[in-house]
């Protein structure tokens, strides 16, 4: 039981670390609550994240012209896309070693749960 729980633990936390997410998808623990609950947000953020760095390349290459004014302007949004990136990856791995099912904030557990609820649904029918 003991090693069940670490490894239910373990794919919790690394959900929430880039791609990872797709470990606890293919593990044998993959209908376990909690697993389960990680990896969507993990996921989640995965798209987010990604998302917002792609929007942030393509402001970079926008102001290529002047490479002051792209400096200024990206530099910002790089650091504040990271420092949230990290702190939400913090707080996910955190909630996951407690086997704590916290739902991120910034829509984030919102749309993790709204996935779980379509794809049961999908499952289900």
């Amino acid at each position: 039981m003991k090693e069940e729980n670490s490894n239910i633990r373990f794919l919790s936390a690394i959900s929430y670390i880039g791609v990872l997410f797709v470990v606890g998808h293919f593990s044998a623990e993959r209908e376990n609550p909690d697993v389960r609950f990680h990896k969507y947000q993990g996921f989640v953020m995965f798209v987010m994240f990604s998302t917002l760095y792609c929007i942030d390349g393509l402001l970079f290459g926008m102001l290529g012209f002047s490479p002051e004014i792209q400096e200024i302007v990206t530099l910002p949004v790089t650091l504040a896309v990271s420092a949230a990136y990290v702190f939400l990856t913090v707080k996910g791995v955190m909630s996951a070693l407690q086997f704590k099912q916290t739902v991120l904030p910034f829509s984030i557990g919102f749309a993790a749960v709204r996935l779980r609820e379509t794809i049961d649904r999908i499952i289900r029918s």
